[in-house]
């Protein structure tokens, strides 16, 4: 019969573990068991607890867990349901919540159905952070989970300690139900799976879970790190595909929007029962939440596949991992394989995405020996996994060139490797000392970096010179450990620009817009001094309008309306012969660019404004030459970057023609 009180009460749950019926003869009820509405009535059950309990009776309650072992801590016969997972962990690792890892097998199976870093599966990747949630959290020191895990024959729990000491302490505490009757046919079992993206590319979603079979999503965690200043990221969507669809089922409208907060998180720390902040880190740009499937589970018959942006239109490079749980019936694919111990843990210093990888560059050794070395389990951060090694002694030296640098001038970062064995040394460029390389710890580090402003390239070349100045006393060596060199250029922009819009960027069907492809007067002919009509017929005409110093050039507060509309910027640059240069672009959305009444780059799509997005060649005639960019935006952010390579410092860049080449400073 139907439990009608139950569904009444918590209809969700039944979706959760996939009951339908009541039998009471053979069968378990576990809808009796875990219905709030059942909480009066009595249990065909035993309730057995599995602890790390001192068996002599004394007060130390703990197990110690060796280095590079595995241990079981739950070991049960069938059927049965665990209901409560308490751990404690007294561990000296700092990365001990992703070294750590959490195993579950059903039934006796050989791959695991829970796999997960102990952190993560509680809900916290990043740091020890306590919150609480229905089924989640951590409390003061403790981790406990409250997701019901049914089992017929068998359930297994494994902890592996991939840190690299001893656990001097894992305290546990398993609750679960001994049942008399066999489970109903159609209850599926508890999984959890973790996945990392250390750093996510622009092709596609960040995929959270593949299973394949039959069951249902009921809940994902999500830890971000953003590589860039800020937390635009978040602006990503969810889609969920299932059972094949080309089509999601699932489209969200924005991460925020996921876990139930808005507003990119800004307004602080908030937890609920099914979803929540859990952390926020500006400075690190590190965002963890949560999120829970109860009263809206998403079943799935053949397949499940949960992925989320990074970014709107996936083009924010980061860090993201997740953890995903849910139910489905035995037996389930395989897991992909579980990253090593370094892999998993936080990023400590988040690197530039754009580097010169310090392995691939030719160094001047000067006698001394080199070598490539995997940096796999000691971190996520080199780049590539790998860095370059020095085998250095006291006063030694060694060189390298960077050539083929088109820009005047350089903001530089070089990034070096810490260690017990590493030395120091003193940084030459172009023969001026330039900063100091500090290479001791007691652990291997990513952290060390040196960072020189205003660096000019000598006919396109930069000279390091390295000089080894001793070690710290308890250092081992003199290692030099180079993971890499990020060169940016000082980048100035083109300083002032006459606008004009808003013009009409008309929508065709859904989302497409034909705004870039409606030739609109400018276009035809540029007349500063004319009025216009725009977008509704409203009036309009140019206004000239400076550059900010960070070359973000936004419309959002100089054009109104803003949305679903185009917009154009016109300079002049003048040249004193026929000249070529290159034109950096970028753009918030689409973006046509004309030089002298010519199309010469176009950008159909959407995307937020960056730096040097698209580099555009120019070919100037003497005098002076028109640039005019065509700006579309459809929804949100409206900007546009643009700067010109002038090295040789020949361009003079004037929105009114009145700046003569003889007064040019």
């Amino acid at each position: 019969m139907k439990k009608l009180l139950f569904l009444a009460a918590i209809p969700g749950l039944i979706m959760l573990l996939g009951f339908t019926s009541c039998n009471t003869g053979y069968r378990t009820d576990i809808q009796h068991l875990l219905s709030p509405a059942a909480l009066p009535y009595l249990k065909n059950c035993k309730l057995i607890q599995v602890s790390s309990a001192d068996s002599s009776g004394g007060n130390n309650d703990r197990i110690s867990i060796a280095p590079g072992k595995k241990v079981t801590i739950f070991d049960a016969e069938g059927p049965g349901m665990m209901v409560r997972m308490w751990f404690a962990i007294d561990s000296r690792d700092p990365y001990f919540l992703r070294r750590i890892v959490l195993r579950i097998y059903w039934d006796n199976e050989t791959k695991p159905s829970v796999e997960a870093p102990i952190g993560d599966f509680f809900g916290c990747g990043f740091k020890y952070k306590q919150y609480y949630s229905q089924y989640l959290g951590m409390t003061s020191g403790g981790y406990v989970c409250y997701f019901p895990m049914p089992f017929e024959r068998a359930a297994r729990i494994e902890i592996a300690n991939e840190t690299r000491q001893e656990i001097f302490g894992f305290l546990y505490q398993i609750d679960y139900q001994k049942f008399e009757g066999a489970l109903e046919s159609d209850v599926a079992y508890f999984h959890a799976q973790w996945n990392r993206s250390i750093r996510t590319n622009y092709d596609s979603n960040f995929v959270i879970l593949k299973a394949e079979g039959k069951g249902h999503l009921v809940g994902v965690n999500l830890n971000m790190q953003s590589y860039e200043a800020g937390l635009g990221f978040l602006e990503g969507d969810e889609m969920i595909y299932v059972d094949g669809e080309k089509r999601p089922s699932v489209h969200g409208t924005g991460t925020e929007d996921y876990f139930s907060a808005g507003w990119y998180f800004r307004y602080g720390e908030f937890a609920g029962p099914y979803s929540g902040l859990i952390y926020k880190n500006d400075t690190l740009g590190q965002i963890a939440a949560y999120r829970f499937y109860i009263t809206d589970p998403i079943p799935f018959k053949k397949n499940i596949k949960v992925s989320i942006e990074h970014g709107h239109g996936n083009q924010d490079i980061a860090d993201y991992s997740s953890t995903a749980y849910w139910y489905q019936m035995e037996p389930h694919k395989p897991f992909p394989h579980f990253p090593i111990a370094g892999q998993r843990i936080p990023l400590r210093m988040v690197k530039p995405v754009r580097m010169y990888e310090a392995e691939k560059l030719k160094f001047k050794l000067e006698g001394l020996k080199s070598k490539v070395i995997d940096m796999s389990d000691d971190g996520p951060e080199w780049g590539e996994n790998r860095q370059i090694v020095i085998e250095a002694h006291d006063k030694s030296s060694f060189g390298l060139d960077i050539n083929g640098l088109r820009e005047s001038t350089y903001n530089m970062d070089l990034f070096y490797s810490k260690g017990p064995d590493y030395g120091n040394a003193d940084i030459y460029v172009n023969n001026i000392k330039a900063g100091t390389i500090q290479g001791y710890s007691p652990h291997i580090l990513p952290n060390g970096k040196v960072t020189i402003s205003g660096l000019k390239p000598i006919r396109g070349t930069v000279e390091f010179r390295f000089v080894v100045n001793g070690k710290e006393a308890l250092s081992k060596a003199y290692l030099i450990g180079l993971d890499g060199i990020s060169m940016e250029p000082r980048r100035i922009y083109i300083p002032e620009w006459y606008i004009l819009g808003p013009f009409q960027n008309p929508r065709k069907i859904g989302s497409t817009r034909r705004g870039l492809d409606s030739v609109y007067i400018p276009e035809k002919t540029v007349d500063l001094q004319k009025d216009y009509h725009g977008a509704a017929a409203k009036p309009i005409r140019w206004n000239l309008v400076p550059t900010p110093e960070n070359g973000c050039m936004s419309l959002v507060d100089k054009i109104s309306p803003n949305e679903l509309v185009v917009v154009y910027a016109v300079t002049y640059i003048y040249s004193p012969d026929n000249h070529k240069t290159t034109l950096f672009i970028g753009s918030d959305d689409g973006c046509k660019v004309f030089f002298n009444e010519k199309e010469v780059y176009r950008y159909l799509g959407e995307r937020i404004a960056e730096p040097d997005q698209a580099e555009v060649e120019l070919t100037m005639k003497p005098g002076w030459n028109k640039l005019l960019l065509k700006i579309e935006n459809n929804l949100g952010a409206f900007s546009f970057y643009a700067r010109l390579l002038n090295t040789d410092n020949k361009l003079i860049v004037s929105a009114n023609q009145n700046i003569s080449p003889e007064n040019k400073k």
